[in-house]
């Protein structure tokens, strides 16, 4: 599992909902759907990004195409700001609406899609994450005890993103999860998180010190990137953590929270011996990674209930509350799997 950047369409006027729709159809056929699930997808998105516009006042939609062996989806997350919900329950239902609308859109993206997610706080808009699989399949967990989600997109403007990540199982059920911040932004910042991602895959290191270094190798004839390398080994309960440059890390358990702690320098250029710092925690895990594209102004505890979402939600609504419009954006949650 890894990360380029998804698709974003900003919802501010009424042509930009069936831009929404087109480009979520363009996705359809990378991500494996045949043609009944594509007009699911099309009803989602479109109904998603006029809720936007209705209700919201404005907003975003954000599109993510993934297909692996015979599974494939496209996840769809609808983001506005505005008065949000009272009672999420109530607005489900059909005929429910603040407007002069039927009520019927939120139920319709519900029906229509494979997994459905809502996220409301009065006052702070509402937050949607939903899918659409290929043959209704549930792709199998892959990584062993743990859940992931993500946002990753470049700067407004830019086609690609300087920001990266991925995901691998290790040994003993460990997870490895890279995060990656290529310099400045545009095509030398991707070329730095591509080898950096590739590296990470292709790397036999196990560790994350080892694995900095790895790295720090394969980035050379790059401009460079910040960096960091996260073992997490559920288990054992114990995550280990190697970061240089502004990578931002937080995580909490049961009884304790802690930030990491990253060290000066660039990938591939300037870096000095690669410290390791080992944590653990007891209970339940919540981590949070992100590039400076993200401010570190964050509480999730403002947001009540959200921590007990999924990974993908938790990013979404910090993104969309926190993101720096001027920079890459990449948030990343991991969470310890419900059994």
């Amino acid at each position: 599992m890894d990360g380029t950047a998804v698709v974003s369409v900003p919802i501010r006027e009424q042509t930009q909902v069936a831009e929404a729709r087109r480009k979520a159809v363009q996705l359809a056929s990378p991500a494996g759907l045949g043609e009944q699930e594509c007009a699911r997808l099309a009803l989602v998105v479109t109904e998603a990004a006029t809720n936007i516009l209705r209700h919201g006042g404005g907003g975003e939609i954000l599109l993510d195409a993934r297909s692996s062996g015979t599974s494939g989806e496209v996840t769809v997350i609808a983001l506005d700001s505005g008065p949000g919900m009272a009672n999420v329950q109530d607005c489900l239902r059909d005929g429910v609406t603040s407007g002069d609308s039927p009520g019927t859109g939120l139920g319709a993206i519900r029906r229509q899609s494979d997994h459905f997610d809502i996220y409301s706080k009065p006052g702070n808009g509402t937050a949607i994450v939903c899918g659409v699989r290929a043959g209704g399949c549930r792709p199998a967990p892959d990584l062993p005890g743990l859940e992931v989600g993500a946002v990753c997109l470049p700067r407004i403007g830019e086609a690609v993103s300087g920001d990266t990540w991925s995901v691998r199982v290790t040994d003993r059920g460990a997870t490895l999860l890279l995060l990656c911040d290529g310099l400045g932004h545009g095509l030398g910042a991707a070329d730095a998180a591509d080898a950096a991602r590739a590296g990470f895959r292709q790397s036999k290191e196990r560790m994350p010190e080892p694995l900095v270094e790895d790295l720090h190798r394969a980035l050379r004839g790059t401009r460079g990137a910040a960096v960091a390398v996260v073992r997490i080994e559920p288990v054992e309960r114990r995550l280990r953590f190697a970061g240089v440059g502004n990578i931002a890390g937080f995580f909490r358990w049961r009884d304790g929270q802690t930030r990491t702690v990253s060290q000066n320098g660039v990938v591939g250029h300037n870096m000095s011996k690669v410290k390791e710092y080992e944590y653990a925690y007891g209970g339940d895990l919540l981590a949070v990674f992100h590039s400076d594209g993200l401010s570190t102004k964050w509480d999730i505890d403002s947001y009540p209930g959200l921590a007990t979402r999924h990974p993908t939600m938790i990013a979404a609504v910090l993104y969309r509350d926190f993101k720096r419009v001027r920079d890459d954006n990449l948030i990343v949650v991991v969470k310890t799997r419900d059994p």
